[in-house]
């Protein structure tokens, strides 16, 4: 596997681009089980999700489930089609022959796969939940779900029965988050999340690359392997649904954050962008600056971040 080159990964790993991925998620994820209070929070930052991708608690059992019919799932497909775009504005620019644009895999890799191998279960002290967690993902009955998921997502035939919004919140819950643990490997760290909520600068660093934080994994190869995975099923639905052209999206545009638009992702380009003195930087230190304030009061108020990459066996 060749690592990509410097320019993508200094960009996914800016602090900016870095919070901006861990915002999105965390409001999806989080909405429905906030507090008024704590909605408002996100409300008054620009970060109130229009789509939460999961449902409020169950009174009784406590379970969260899927919003399989709200449209999220077609925000999710979006904001990493966007993501994809910018990163291979990059990979145009620098001229790579191994890397002309993101590539994902034809197929899940299987767990004899020498190029891409499943890294061993590790223990994590202080988040055993997100350990075991991971450790099921590598196990063999893991693989046989997502080989279950992966003939069903590409098969013509069902994909003519699901709205795209469906599509991708299966998507999200169910391969696309189990892929992420699969391939999580032991670091030498890993940020504290839940209700610790850290983003300390030590995080930064572009050797933090963990494919199981959302504040990181966008920095790892392997997340444009699974991620061009996920975006070749918009494609395999359009072709499906005898459809040409744009993608038919439900909303105008899908959500991808603050200031998201039709043509790139809010944060990603200035990125790329961002040169000393130019309006781009100036933007860029801007827009991490509002991000680093929202963090900030989203700890006052209490919220902490939902568990890591949660995967719906049913959904």
């Amino acid at each position: 596997m060749n690592a990509f080159p410097k320019p993508v990964i200094d960009a996914m790993a800016d602090r900016a681009m870095r919070l901006h991925h861990m915002l999105w998620h965390t409001a999806r994820d989080s909405w429905a089980a906030l507090t008024p209070e704590q909605q408002e929070v996100f409300h008054h930052h620009g970060w109130e999700p229009p789509r939460p991708s999961l449902t409020a608690p169950d009174p009784l059992t406590g379970r969260r489930s899927v919003e399989l019919g709200n449209g999220s799932g077609e925000d999710f497909l979006f904001m990493h089609r966007q993501m994809i775009a910018a990163v291979d504005e990059i990979l145009a620019e620098v001229g790579d022959p191994q890397h002309a644009r993101v590539e994902g895999w034809p197929t899940v890799p299987p767990p004899e796969d020498t190029t891409y191998p499943v890294p061993p279960p590790f223990d994590i002290s202080d988040d055993l939940e997100t350990a075991e967690a991971i450790r099921s993902a590598k196990t063999p009955e893991s693989f046989d779900r997502i080989r279950a998921w992966e003939a069903e997502f590409t098969e013509p035939a069902n994909l003519r029965q699901m709205t795209l919004g469906r599509l991708g919140a299966r998507i999200e819950f169910g391969i696309h988050n189990r892929m992420h643990l699969r391939w999580a490997a032991r670091m030498s760290g890993y940020r504290p999340g839940g209700d610790a909520f850290s983003v300390a600068s030590r995080w930064d660093d572009a050797d933090y690359d963990w494919l199981a934080d959302t504040y990181s994994a966008h920095v790892n190869p392997i997340f444009w392997k699974l991620h061009g995975w996920v975006d070749a099923r918009i494609d395999d639905w359009m072709a499906a649904n005898e459809l040409t052209g744009p993608v038919p999206w439900s909303f105008d545009p899908p959500w991808s954050g603050p200031a998201g638009g039709h043509d790139h992702h809010p944060v990603a380009v200035l990125a790329l962008r961002a040169r000393p003195g130019t309006t781009e930087a100036d933007a860029a230190q801007s827009r991490l600056s509002t991000m680093e304030t929202t963090v900030e009061h989203l700890k006052r108020a209490g919220v902490g971040e939902p568990a890591r990459f949660a995967v719906y066996d049913d959904v």
